[in-house]
């Protein structure tokens, strides 16, 4: 292994999760649009992991808690983590550490938003639940928010 190869793809390494966390399978993608090498990059992306400087975990916290922020829903979430490259077992965890009711409140809050910024009204209600259920929240969480904003009205 060339040692300034090594250290270029520690440098990369680096300054990308200086800027934020990233999955294992993030920065390898990364890595090897670059032209580096899959063993070189796994070698690497190891040595940050068992220093705990790269943590999957951490990521898929702070990547649900960004994702609740902007009132997405679990379903939505389990969807991109998967795509980067998440086990379905620590998804789930993290998933679960979010209580139910945060979950309905999001999906609350994405569709007062809707109904402020758009011409649907509550009595659209096929068009409103097409757009909750495609942010990722399921049948009951839908079912709560349009009952929430029914009650508001």
């Amino acid at each position: 292994m060339s040692k300034n190869l090594n250290s270029e793809i520690t440098k990369l390494i680096t300054k990308y999760l200086s800027i934020r966390e990233h999955s294992k399978l993030e920065l390898h993608n990364k890595l090897s649009q670059k032209g580096h090498e899959s063993i070189e990059i796994n070698d690497c992306i190891d040595e940050f992991s068992i220093k705990n400087i790269q943590s999957d975990s951490r990521f898929t916290e702070e990547f649900i808690r960004s994702k609740l922020k902007k009132n997405k829903g679990p379903r939505l979430l389990v969807s991109e983590l998967t795509t980067r490259g998440i086990s379905d077992s620590l998804i789930n965890e993290k998933i679960s550490e979010i209580s139910y009711q945060d979950w309905c409140d999001a999906s609350s809050r994405a569709l007062q938003k809707k109904l402020q910024s758009s011409s649907v009204t509550i009595e659209n209600k096929d068009k409103l639940y097409s757009f909750l259920n495609s942010r990722g929240f399921d049948h009951k969480m839908i079912k709560y928010a349009l009952d929430e904003q029914k009650n508001e009205c």
